[in-house]
């Protein structure tokens, strides 16, 4: 028979016998759109002269050995669709994500699960870099993790994220 309680006496529930959300599902069909995105140190970084899927989007600078270049990145939830302005982009290859305009790093939230050497970046959503009001994605090109940060959410994608 199996324990129903840990070590640290906390009840056991096995994943596979929750009973899923409803809401969960409603949650999927909703798209939110990003209208703010600043770097570390307070550069809006939204870009209207170059729209993607009809909205303004984040520009990034991007940097590996020997290579670097600038993207618009969608500001449409879920959507990862690009625009190059200068550079290549490459499928499956990590990029080092910068501020265009002061070239400060993008801060690392952790590691994503999609390849060894990946981060999960952060984008603030208020100039004030605060973790609990901001976006995060993949520093691999292709990779589709990414998620909205609010109000401590984040620690809940990252550990179903994780599973």
């Amino acid at each position: 028979m199996k324990e129903r309680f840990g070590e640290d006496g906390r009840l056991i529930i096995p994943l596979n016998k929750r009973k899923r959300s409803k809401s969960k599902k409603n949650e999927n069909k909703i798209r939110y759109v990003i209208n703010e995105a600043y770097c570390p140190k307070g550069c809006n970084i939204m870009d209207s002269d170059h729209p993607v899927n009809g909205y303004p989007g984040l520009k990034i600078r991007f940097r590996r050995p020997d290579h670097e270049g600038i993207f618009i990145i969608s500001a449409i939830e879920g959507d990862f669709d690009k625009i190059v302005l200068s550079g290549k982009l490459q499928m499956g290859v990590k990029d080092d994500l910068y501020c265009p305009y002061c070239d400060t790093l993008f801060e690392r939230l952790t590691s994503c699960n999609c390849q060894p050497d990946a981060d999960m970046v952060v984008v603030g959503l208020i100039p004030k870099l605060d973790f609990n009001n901001a976006i995060t994605f993949c520093n691999v090109t292709g990779c589709g993790n990414g998620a909205f940060v609010k109000s401590g959410d984040i620690l809940r994608h990252i550990r179903l994220q994780s599973l």
